[in-house]
């Protein structure tokens, strides 16, 4: 089984699109942690994946070929591709933009106290859901909502579904 024919959990990494949402994601996340931008992470390589360190964990994995773990962690033992360096500099371009669209639907919720991973799985759907017109909303909030049940709590899912959702509705047209 190759890496883009793998499949991890509920997500399939089969689409271009949805292996860039996942390196976005994880590029968010790693910012959010350390305070870096991504400049920073893309110079130091910090954002791959020792594929010799893999191998130390997964030594148990029998069928390196075969492991869908393996091959969902070889996915990241590359650059960041394009689209996920849009998703990501986009979202750092339009951040404060992001954020009020996030505060505002949350109602109660500051941003700064959600969970890491839902905020950066919801700032990354909104960035395509406003500065995105070719891609239908829908499929920004499809695909967020299947990174939540992959990398979120257990409410995130549906807490982000309806945050983007309403985020969505609220919109007469792409913000530019």
């Amino acid at each position: 089984m190759s890496a883009d024919q793998s499949q991890y959990g509920a997500l399939s990494y089969r689409h271009a699109r949805t292996r860039s949402r996942v390196f976005a994601l994880r590029l968010l996340y790693q910012e959010e942690m350390t305070g870096a931008r991504l400049e920073g992470i893309l110079a130091q390589h910090s954002s791959r994946l020792s594929v010799d360190r893999l191998q130390e964990c997964l030594s148990d994995c029998e069928a390196r070929d075969g492991c869908e773990l393996y091959a969902f962690f070889t996915l990241f033992d590359r650059e960041p591709d394009s689209y996920a360096l849009a998703l990501v500099s986009g979202v750092e371009e339009h951040q404060r933009e992001i954020d009020r669209l996030i505060r505002d639907a949350s109602e109660h919720w500051a941003v700064s106290r959600m969970p890491v991973v839902d905020r950066c799985i919801l700032r990354l759907a909104v960035f395509e859901i406003c500065f995105s017109p070719d891609l239908p909303a829908q499929v920004s909030i499809n695909e967020a909502v299947q990174l939540a049940k992959e990398y979120g709590g257990q409410d995130s899912p549906k807490f982000v579904n309806g945050l983007l959702g309403k985020i969505a509705r609220g919109l007469d047209e792409p913000v530019q």
